[in-house]
């Protein structure tokens, strides 16, 4: 399938943060996805943070600490539409990004 929306590089403004997206958390290892429409192309798009381990050349920041804070999270669209003109070393998208609004209470994991 192929947009009407050519794939453009933008970056979206932080506020306000898109709130339509949907959120599940799962476990063993700690998953976060949220899914919803992307707010540049309108197609469905998912963006998923995993646990993984690294060697760290300082102290480790715990970033999951932030899905309890509630603040917006960063994400792009990795929609699987075909957008014309979008470059060869780009896999999925339309090219925007944009902040995910997490639910108010926050997500606790």
């Amino acid at each position: 399938m192929s947009s009407a929306v050519p794939y453009v590089s933008q970056d979206l403004p932080k506020d306000p943060p898109v709130t339509t997206f949907l959120w599940q958390v799962s476990s063993n290892p700690t998953r976060v996805r949220a899914t919803g429409e992307c707010p540049a192309c309108r197609c469905v798009t998912t963006r998923v943070w995993e646990e993984y381990q690294h060697v760290p050349k300082g102290p480790a920041a715990d970033g999951w600490k932030e899905f309890a804070t509630g603040k917006p999270r960063y994400a792009r669209c990795r929609c699987t539409t075909w957008h014309t003109g979008r470059p060869a070393d780009a896999d999925d998208g339309c090219g925007a990004s944009f902040y995910v609004a997490l639910p108010p209470q926050g997500l606790s994991l």
